[in-house]
Order: C-alpha cells, then sequence, then structure tokens
C-alpha cells in the first residue's frame, strides 16, 4: 500500500471515529463516514469490506493509543516502592486525564458501548478492553492490597469517574453544566480525583499545600 492509501486510509479512520463516538455506531453508516471523510463508498470500501470492520479498526486504534498513554505510568507504579507510590498514582490520575481531555471522542465511543451501541458485536471487551483494564488493575493491586481496598473496583472507579466528566462534566451553583473546558472545575475535579483515590489506597495526600494556595 502506497503512501496515499495509507493517507486515505487513516483520513477514514479519523472521520469515523469522530462519527461513531458523536452518533454510535449503530446510528451511523459507511455512507456518512464516506461523505464527511470526501471519498466515495469505492475508496472506502478498498480498505474497509464494511461498517463492521471499520468500527473494529477504529476500537483497536483507540486500544492502542489508550494503552500508549497510559501503559508508562502504570509501568512506573509497579516498580515504585512504597515510599514512591503516591506520587506514581499522581502521575497515573494526571496522565490518564490529561489523555481523556485531549481526546474526549475516546472515552465517547466506550461510553456508548457501555449504553450497548454495537451490542452484536459480543467479544469486543475480552479481546480489546480487557487486556489493558487487567494491567491497570495489577498496576493498582499492591498499594490496594496494602490498604484492604479492591484493585478492580478502584480501576473502575478511576474510569467511570474520569469518563463520565471529561463527556459531561458538572452542574455548578448556578444550573450550567462547567466540564473539562473550563479550568476551574477541571482543577477541581483532578483534585477530587487524587484525593479519592489517594484515600481508597491510603497513601499520604501530597497535595494539600497546592490545594490551599490554589484561589
Amino acid at each position: 500500500m502506497d503512501s496515499a492509501d495509507g493517507d486515505g486510509r487513516e483520513l477514514i479512520l479519523r472521520t469515523a471515529t469522530r462519527l461513531f463516538s458523536a452518533l454510535g455506531y449503530d446510528s451511523s453508516s459507511v455512507v456518512q463516514v464516506a461523505e464527511a471523510a470526501g471519498v466515495s463508498q469505492e475508496e472506502l470500501g478498498a480498505h474497509f469490506t464494511g461498517k463492521r470492520e471499520l468500527y473494529l479498526a477504529v476500537m483497536e486504534q483507540v486500544r492502542n493509543l489508550f494503552a500508549e498513554a497510559v501503559t508508562p505510568h502504570v509501568d512506573a507504579l509497579m516498580a515504585a516502592p512504597p515510599e514512591r507510590w503516591a506520587p506514581a498514582l499522581h502521575d497515573f490520575i494526571d496522565g490518564y486525564i490529561d489523555f481523556c481531555v485531549a481526546h474526549p471522542e475516546l472515552p465517547a465511543l466506550w461510553m456508548h458501548r457501555w449504553l450497548s451501541d454495537a451490542s452484536d458485536i459480543i467479544d469486543l471487551e475480552a479481546e480489546n478492553a480487557q487486556p489493558l483494564t487487567q494491567y491497570i488493575v495489577e498496576g493498582i493491586d499492591t498499594p490496594a492490597e496494602a490498604a484492604g481496598a479492591d484493585p478492580l473496583h478502584t480501576t473502575y472507579t478511576l474510569v467511570w469517574c474520569i469518563h463520565g466528566f471529561v463527556l459531561s462534566g458538572v452542574l455548578n451553583g448556578s444550573g450550567y453544566r462547567r466540564g473539562s473546558d473550563d479550568e476551574h472545575q477541571l482543577r477541581r475535579f483532578r483534585d477530587h480525583m487524587h484525593l479519592m483515590l489517594g484515600r481508597t489506597l491510603g497513601l499520604p495526600d501530597q497535595r494539600a499545600g497546592e490545594r490551599a494556595s490554589s484561589p
């Protein structure tokens, strides 16, 4: 495949990612993807045999991007001695939040999936999400065990909270929704995640001074 073909495939993948994250798999079509990408259906068909194959390629790319962003932080947490668990956990939380804020379409794809989107594709979690999720669980396992916490549910608490905040934000005192594009709310959410997960794992609150000095 020459570079032009490669560029065309990447364009289709980027467009499909945007549409699947906005509309969901079930409410999108290859016709919409082709039109949004500015390519013919024949060109799209030269790269992907149908919507299912295109969706699986999108989700594989999402998994790889998540793994590239998250794995180094999990590696660092696994390698850290007990006195470094707290800063390693904080780095992991910040890295996960920063990645989702920079790429909100990626947690959106999984949010659709959690709501039974593409329910006919039954093995996606086992083949796609589970290996990375399990790796995160293993990274949290040692400090969780020391604190008597559940590493699986600690992991999912992190994932659910971060994905939910990035996609939906919170209602402020006036009833307006504020999310990750609001620096103040993002800072409050970040501090909350550090405090909640740090306490869950029985780790010292090394960010207390930063919160006290924040406006």
